[in-house]
């Protein structure tokens, strides 16, 4: 029992009130920290591809300018050539000309060194960056999967509560059918309901989910379109001398010699 706070006179405050730790699932604290985890890593890259987006347009821009700076430099380039010959003659008006494409060429020339190294390194950090969106990209399903895996563990709750009273039903149905077989055999019919039981149950619900599972259930083909209490009014009907024939609105059919043969070697 708690100890009463004396300051109080006994009367315990409500912060001071001790309560019972509440038992935390580790698997659950582990996947919800695995999903804060991939959420982190999920925001970081939708910010790498808005990164992306703005530095892909800046590369754009950067290229073009370059090309501006090129048809520049070539212009230049053509002033210099164009007036080289007059100035070297003692045009001082080809001179000047002459002059002005050379300042112009230089400063052009280290624009376009500027440029390039700008669209290099723009290029660079694209690559790093979409290096990283590769890297984090993984997490997208990592975290769905982490999502999923806290869905199928409530799930799992569940199931085990239909379980717990599946069980007992088959439990006590079980029951019943060997207290048939013994009555019969008690009775000096000892063949009779031999096959009754309730792993017909798991035989039907094996065949059904064959149909969405394959790999993972096994299928009994004379089982196929036929429900547990079809089967099980076969076997008693035909432990009485009843032949049974399709029923309205049911895939049932009369005992054949692939069931009676299954039937036979449990």
């Amino acid at each position: 029992m708690a100890k009463k706070n004396e300051r109080t006179n006994g009367e315990a405050k409500a912060g001071e009130i001790d309560l019972p730790d509440i038992a935390v699932d580790p698997t659950v604290a582990a996947l919800e920290q695995e999903i804060a985890a991939a959420e982190r890593k999920c925001n970081r890259l939708h910010q790498v591809e808005a990164e992306l987006a703005t530095l892909r347009e800046k590369i754009k821009a950067m290229e073009s300018d370059r090309a501006k700076h090129t048809a520049t430099l070539e212009a230049a380039v053509e002033e210099r050539r164009a007036f080289a010959f007059a100035a070297s003659d003692g045009d001082s008006a080809a001179q000047e000309r002459l002059k002005r494409a050379r300042v112009a060429q230089v400063e052009v020339s280290l624009a376009l060194e500027d440029s390039q190294a700008a669209v290099d390194e723009g290029r660079r950090r694209f690559d790093v960056l979409e290096a990283e969106q590769a890297e984090l990209a993984r997490y997208l399903g990592w975290r769905d999967a982490m999502k999923l895996a806290l869905q199928v563990l409530e799930e799992s709750r569940e199931i085990d509560v239909h379980l717990e009273g599946f069980a007992a039903t088959l439990a006590g149905h079980q029951e019943k059918l060997e207290a048939v077989r013994q009555l019969a055999q008690d009775s000096g019919r000892e063949q009779t309901f031999r096959n009754v039981g309730i792993r017909q149950v798991m035989r039907v619900f094996s065949t059904r989910m064959a149909q969405i599972w394959p790999l993972q259930f096994e299928k009994f083909t004379q089982y196929q379109g036929k429900t547990y209490g079809q089967i099980l009014r076969m076997q008693i009907g035909a432990g009485i001398g009843v032949t049974l024939s399709a029923e309205p609105g049911s895939e049932a059919t009369e005992p054949t010699p692939a069931v009676e043969a299954t039937e036979a070697n449990p």
